[in-house]
């Protein structure tokens, strides 16, 4: 307002205040555009500092990518330094081998190694600074596991082929592996399994131990294949290679499956598919020598038929020794095998009854001392022989039926044969109970066979055969004999009997017959004593009384009729006393079982006959030729 009144001192205060006013808001308006013109300067130079500074930072940033990328690579070649250094470490200890640091060490070190390789695999597959060290794993890795298959054969290949037969003479246990051995095989075979990759080393197993024992057994081999020392020799009990050859098998079945029981027993998914691969090889070899030696007693019947029995004994064991496998036990060429033998045994049973018929058919006359026959030695030397065999010839007989044997029937009052024998028995009972009745069936069968030839030869008809399944025999007579030849025919059969009995006694068949097979030769006995005794019980007719009755209704005897009872009597006597006196009796047994039915027959009848009518004589001697006593004393000497 001062400056105003200036100016003129006649304006009014508000238009002085308006005039100030209007010269401030230039001033203020002059300021602002200053104002406005200096931040568009400063506007502009900001803009060309920014396109200054854009490539200063970006560079800026990239120095800070490259830092951090130089900080990780070094973070990198310090991981690949630590990591080649821990390598490094293990293979140099892998390098010393597995005898010097132990399977389990050796089989960490390639499970630590196989660990670092997944781990790359996992964390850094795409980094090549890791590629080089992922290879050298890689081949360590193989190297070791190769070096381990090598040890792992190498200790299967401590036990080398050998012969079995060496062994088995001396007694000695085949050989086995030490208990380190074992735990290396299990340990190595743990590693495999458990790293997926157990195909490779399960098949050098199976072709080690395959050929380790096949091998072996080439030792026994070209002894398996013989049977006789030649073709007309008859066949000696254990005297094929074939057994000590089954032997050997089962001593290789055991080891085999100790074996695995002992390296893969918690590995059930490979232990026994290896242990059929192992043994399916040794028993398919078995299976063509069993053939082999099949086909080789097929084409010598007579002198190697018995061996057979041994046969389906061996091959039955083998059976028997590999039931822990339902592959192995059930092999198709092993079920084969005993079907064939089978049919070999079983024919043997029928031709043994059929070759006795044979044999008696030869004969042309009763032996001069009416001996023992040549059919009679053949057959029990034959079933002497068959005794010996007893094991096997159960396992034979054990499916058959009694009727599979039999080609000539006999009436159930020749036969000594009872039913019962053979249906009150348990399973179990009955494969021995079949052969004892086997065997009694062949004694039976000579028996009444040569009692039918007998009676044909002392009859005059020699040219009919016995043992004809077309001619079987079913009389309904008490026996085939005729009454004059019984004697002779009962004296000819027990001089056979006696010695059947002696070999029975001496040899296995006494085991075989057992109780029921004895009865039946002491029936065959009997029978043939009552022929012997026959004309004797017809003498002691003679003593029967002769009673009358008088005019007074008193009984009395005829003195006459007394004395012509004791001359038919003494005559009767003196004719059997010459007759019997003609069989010389060897076996003293056989002599007193006569002397005692003869004594039994007669003596009771004419103590009783001699003690009615010895005073009815003035002169009993005329009539009376023996006292009882001397009568005893007669017939010891008939049968002395």
């Amino acid at each position: 307002m001062a400056t105003a009144s200036t100016y003129s001192p006649n304006i009014d205060i508000d238009e002085a205040d308006i005039l100030v006013l209007s010269k401030g808001m230039e001033k203020t308006s002059k300021l602002i555009y200053d104002i406005n013109k200096s931040l568009g300067k400063i506007v502009e130079t900001s803009n060309n500092s920014t396109r200054l500074f854009a490539p200063i930072l970006t560079r800026n940033n990239e120095l800070t990518v490259l830092q951090r990328n130089i900080e990780s690579t070094l973070n990198s070649v310090a991981s690949v330094k630590d990591l080649a250094n821990e390598a490094s470490k293990y293979e140099i200890m892998l390098t010393k081998g597995i005898k010097e640091i132990g399977i389990k060490n050796y089989t960490q070190l390639i499970h630590k190694l196989d660990d670092m390789a997944e781990s790359i695999n996992i964390n850094n597959k795409q980094n090549a600074e890791f590629n080089g060290i992922l290879i050298r794993l890689t081949e360590v890795i193989k190297d070791s596991e190769r070096n381990l298959r090598l040890y792992f054969v190498s200790i299967l290949n401590t036990i080398r082929p050998f012969d079995p037969q060496m062994n088995m003479n001396k007694k000695i246990p085949f050989p086995y592996y030490e208990d380190q051995q074992l735990a290396d095989l299990s340990s190595i075979l743990d590693y495999f399994y458990n790293n997926s990759n157990i195909e490779g080393i399960q098949e050098s197993l199976i072709n080690e131990r395959s050929e380790m024992i096949l091998k072996s057994m080439a030792f026994l081999e070209p002894f398996a294949k013989k049977i006789t020392t030649s073709k007309n020799a008859p066949y000696e009990k254990g005297s094929s290679g074939m057994i000590p050859y089954t032997e050997a098998i089962l001593g290789f079945i055991a080891n085999e499956k100790s074996l695995m029981d002992d390296i893969c027993s918690q590995y059930i998914a490979i232990k026994e598919p290896t242990l059929d691969a192992i043994l399916n090889q040794i028993i398919s070899i078995y299976t063509k020598l069993v053939n082999y030696n099949l086909d080789s007693v097929k084409s010598n019947l007579d002198n190697a038929g018995i061996f057979s029995f041994e046969l389906v004994e061996s091959v039955q064991n083998v059976r028997r020794s590999l039931r822990f496998s339902e592959n192995l036990s059930s092999m198709k060429s092993l079920a084969q095998c005993s079907k064939k033998i089978d049919h070999v045994t079983q024919s043997l049973f029928k031709d043994a009854i059929q070759r006795i018929g044979e044999k008696v058919n030869r004969l042309s006359t009763l032996p001069t001392d009416n001996g023992v026959t040549e059919s009679t030695v053949d057959t029990m030397s034959r079933l002497r022989k068959l005794g010996e065999f007893q094991t096997g010839c159960i396992t034979a007989i054990s499916t058959m039926d009694r009727i599979s044997w039999l080609i000539t029937s006999f009436s159930a009052k020749d036969s000594t044969y009872d039913d019962k024998f053979l249906q009150n028995c348990s399973d179990k009972e009955k494969p021995l109970r079949l052969l004892s009745c086997f065997f009694s069936d062949c004694i039976d069968t000579l028996c009444l066979l040569l009692e039918e030839r007998a009676e044909r030869l002392l009859s005059n008809n020699p040219s009919t055969d016995v043992n004809s399944s077309s001619t079987a025999h079913n009389s309904t007579k008490d026996d085939f004999s005729s009454p004059k030849h019984k004697q002779r025919i009962g004296y000819f059969i027990l001089m056979n009997i006696s010695l059947v009995e002696q070999i029975v006694e001496k040899s296995n068949l006494n085991v075989i017959l057992g109780a029921e097979g004895s009865a039946r030769i002491k029936k065959l006995h009997k029978r043939y004593v009552d022929y012997m005794v026959a004309e004797w019980k017809d003498l002691t007719a003679i003593l029967m009384d002769a009673v009358f009755i008088d005019s007074t209704g008193k009984k009395s005897k005829d003195k006459e009729q007394i004395k012509e009872k004791f001359r038919k009597f003494n005559e009767g006597f003196e004719s059997l006393e010459n007759k019997t006196k003609q069989y010389r009796l060897t076996d003293p047994a056989l002599k007193k079982r006569l002397k005692s039915e003869i004594v039994a027959l007669i003596i009771p009848m004419y103590e009783r006959f001699y003690g009615r009518y010895k005073d009815s004589f003035k002169n009993p001697r005329k009539h009376i030729k023996y006292t009882p006593t001397e009568l005893t004393s007669a017939i010891d000497q008939v049968t002395r």
